[in-house]
């Protein structure tokens, strides 16, 4: 049967509009996978909502940079964020999701990331269901990157100004239910809490709990720092608590832990790794799988570029300064002396799970130390390793084992890196940081430098 001219005429304008909107399709398509689909991925990381916010993007870009990549731009929905950039003649990304440190370790598990995220330490659960991949607890796979804590924060209102960790535990698990039982205004004590997986969260119970534990009933739990934030301003009964970089402008609680005093968390305390809510950030990499990308990316991360940055982006970086101490008046005599006369590097040394070797951070912190001390300005300063010991039942043993870590530095730094004009000083268990018996061998086994 043959059309009729009106009919072909209608046939032909069909089939063009058709083609025309098959073409628009398919540019359409050109043009998102020139956006994505196309770009090479350098690497994936997945984690923490307090590093994957701000301070990833950052870091990303910058490294980027370095290489010498062009047109760098950063893209996001909601808690996911791309980087793109033109380099080497292609256009390459890296994805960033922060949705809380467990789902970086659950990514790593499931290699939908390269570089996991977090604001707390791997757990020993999630060490074993790494462990076909390595050990994640090991200096090739475990980077840290900087510093936090946790301020514990109030509506600007509320006349609370200390409390200390036991009290803390108190008001989270209903012991403490109103202001007024603490010195405040009579009115029921609203506690907010972060969700589940947070790395924020991991770290508050940690520290004041001393291990994970379902929130109570009369506690919220908030989706988000922003929302954390916005809540303690609006709400005359809140308590809650947020990163450093996050607390800017609100009320700061002073923390008590143990024998010592109250503190309100300045960059200096927090530095030395002295304030009971610090806690550290941390970059963890698949240890059996070699990605050059990666590694020049932690690289660039722990260098002193990569420090600038965390610096600028609101948290405390691991290059070392000196800092002025106020002395302790109860201090032993050759303690004192030298809070008096020396100024004490941001470097506090610490040990694997309180054992006899260096963690990850310190092994990093000697080359740091070498390089401060090498610089012009500072060749002509002396050196002292103050070591601590946790609680013994025997002064003589306390004195030995300080003592004993302090030595142990000293022959890091002389055999590793040829520094061997360092003089050392024990204390044994005096000033303690904490007096939980499970974070004590940790906390308290410590050694300061000290510079004068």
């Amino acid at each position: 049967m043959e059309l009729s001219q009106t009919h072909k005429g209608k046939l032909t304008v069909a089939v063009l509009l058709l083609i025309i909107a098959l073409t628009s399709l398919l540019l359409t398509g050109v043009t998102k996978a020139a956006d994505s689909g196309d770009a090479r991925v350098l690497f994936r990381m997945t984690g923490s909502n307090t590093f994957g916010a701000d301070l990833a993007p950052a870091l990303v870009k910058q490294y980027l940079h370095s290489l010498g990549a062009t047109d760098i731009r950063q893209r996001g929905q909601g808690e996911k964020h791309w980087i793109d950039a033109h380099l080497q003649h292609e256009r390459v990304v890296v994805p960033i999701v922060a949705l809380g440190s467990s789902t970086g370790f659950k990514a790593l598990n499931g290699d939908s990331a390269d570089i996991a995220m977090a604001s707390r330490r791997v757990k020993a659960k999630e060490v074993e269901m790494l462990a076909r991949l390595g050990d994640f607890t090991s200096a090739q796979a475990e980077h840290v990157i900087g510093l936090d804590a946790l301020v514990i924060t109030v509506h600007k209102d509320n006349p609370i100004k200390r409390l200390s960790l036991a009290q803390l535990a108190q008001i989270y698990t209903g012991e403490i239910r109103n202001w007024a039982q603490l010195g405040g205004d009579d009115q029921p004590i609203r506690p907010l809490h972060r969700d589940i997986e947070s790395g924020t969260r991991s770290t508050f119970d940690s520290e004041v709990f001393g291990g994970s534990r379902p929130a109570k009933p009369f506690v919220y739990e908030v989706s988000g720092n922003q929302e954390m934030r916005d809540l303690v301003v609006r709400n005359p009964a809140a308590i809650g608590y947020l990163p450093f970089a996050d607390a800017t402008g609100l009320p700061k609680v002073a923390i008590k832990s143990g024998e010592l005093a109250a503190v309100v968390p300045n960059r200096g305390i927090i530095a030395t790794e002295d304030f009971p809510l610090t806690r550290r950030l941390y970059l963890y990499r698949n240890p059996g799988r070699f990605n050059p990308q990666v590694d020049a990316f932690l690289h660039f991360a722990e260098s002193h570029a990569g420090q600038r940055i965390v610096e600028d982006i609101g948290f405390i970086n691991l290059t070392p300064v000196a800092l002025q101490m106020a002395p302790f008046a109860n201090a032993p005599e050759n303690y004192r002396t030298l809070m008096e006369n020396g100024s004490r590097l941001s470097i506090s040394f610490r040990f694997a799970n309180g054992s006899t070797e260096l963690d990850n951070r310190a092994l990093r912190d000697l080359h740091r130390l070498r390089d401060y001390m090498s610089e012009e300005e500072n060749r002509d300063l002396s050196l002292t390793l103050v070591g601590f010991s946790d609680r013994k039942s025997s002064e003589t043993i306390s004195d030995l084992i300080s003592r004993f870590r302090a030595l142990k530095v000293q022959g890091a730094l002389l055999r590793d890196h040829q520094m061997g004009d360092s003089q050392i000083m024990s204390v044994g268990a005096f000033a303690p940081l904490t007096a939980d018996s499970e974070q004590g061998p940790v906390k308290n086994s410590r050694v300061e430098v000290w510079i004068n």
